[in-house]
């Protein structure tokens, strides 16, 4: 437990923690009488001697000063345990509804957010009190504290007394998860690198999504064509009905995919394939000794036929 008699001291002993590990502390719970600058000490109010802790509170020793608990606070490491998961989750919702385009998408599924956040129990916790340094007392006996704080007490319900605030704190607890000290700042510059050179990459290092889904993009389409149908059915213009169906023609000609199939062929390579099969059966069909120059048409043709052709039905035609 570590003392300090200002809250100078106690931001300034903060700061030294969050230099030394190179990670931030936030606030994780707060009395409302921390803060108030307003309070006074009061005869109900309960006198203290000493107090052996709990719930992660500081332990104070005695030290003959009594004294009166004005508030508590605790610290935590920024990179401790995400406790806004349901608002970020919602946020992050609400963004995405904005940025599509109404309902009409179904149902979406929303990534979540990269975070800082592992669970980090690291944590700082303080006391502050008031304390009566004129009514110290020489020994830890039970007579002697009664009777100082029956003082006290009394005091109190006369006139105002002099007293002082204190802030008791604990020790930072371990950190967990992540890194600390120079290899904090080690990996801090890495992140700095990685982000100059993507701009796009978020903290944590995760990257973002580069494109949209093609479900969400065929829901917008579909969204938008029917936002179109309402425009045209109240539309009276006939020039702007003229313009708007050309465009929509040509829009359905760039959406219809080109048939292209391995059975078609230009008219010009069919026609000499039809010739030249021709001219093959004819020699083959009427059974007759092939001549010099029926053999050389023969060649020519077959030929012809493998130059000008490509992979496909072969179409023979037979003379009867």
């Amino acid at each position: 437990m570590t003392q300090f008699d200002n809250s100078v001291d106690l931001e300034s002993f903060i700061k030294g923690v969050e230099e030394e590990s190179q990670t931030k502390f936030i606030t994780f719970s707060v009395d409302r009488n921390y803060n108030d600058k307003d309070w006074q000490p009061l005869p109900a109010n309960r006198v203290y001697w000493q107090w052996a802790g709990g719930s992660g509170m500081p332990a104070i020793e005695f030290t003959g000063i009594p004294f009166m608990f004005m508030g508590f606070k605790r610290l935590v490491c920024h990179r401790g345990k995400d406790l806004a998961v349901a608002q970020k989750q919602k946020y992050a919702e609400e963004k995405a509804k904005k940025m599509m385009l109404e309902q009409s998408f179904g149902s979406q599924r929303f990534l979540r957010q990269a975070t800082k956040k592992v669970g980090c129990p690291a944590a700082i916790s303080i006391s502050k009190i008031a304390t009566f340094p004129k009514f110290k007392v020489d020994d830890n006996k039970e007579r002697s504290r009664k009777t100082a704080s029956k003082m006290l007490r009394t005091a109190l319900e006369r006139d105002p007394i002099v007293w002082k605030t204190c802030y008791a704190v604990t020790q930072p607890s371990a950190h967990s998860g992540h890194s600390v000290g120079e290899m904090a700042i080690k990996e801090s510059s890495h992140n700095r690198r990685l982000k100059r050179k993507n701009p796009q990459t978020t903290d944590c290092d995760f990257p973002p999504r580069k494109h949209a889904r093609k479900t969400d993009l065929r829901n917008k389409c579909v969204h938008l064509t029917k936002l179109i149908l309402e425009k045209i059915s109240v539309t009276e213009d006939r020039h702007t009905l003229e313009e708007l169906s050309e465009k929509l023609s040509t829009l359905l000609k760039d959406l219809t995919p080109p048939t292209s199939s391995e059975d078609e062929m230009p008219l010009h390579l069919e026609a000499q394939r039809v010739r030249v099969s021709s001219v093959i059966q004819s020699q083959r069909c009427i059974g007759s000794p092939k001549s010099r120059y029926a053999g050389r048409v023969g060649a020519h043709a077959e030929s012809m036929w493998e130059a000008h052709t490509v992979p496909g039905p072969i179409y023979t035609v037979q003379f009867l």
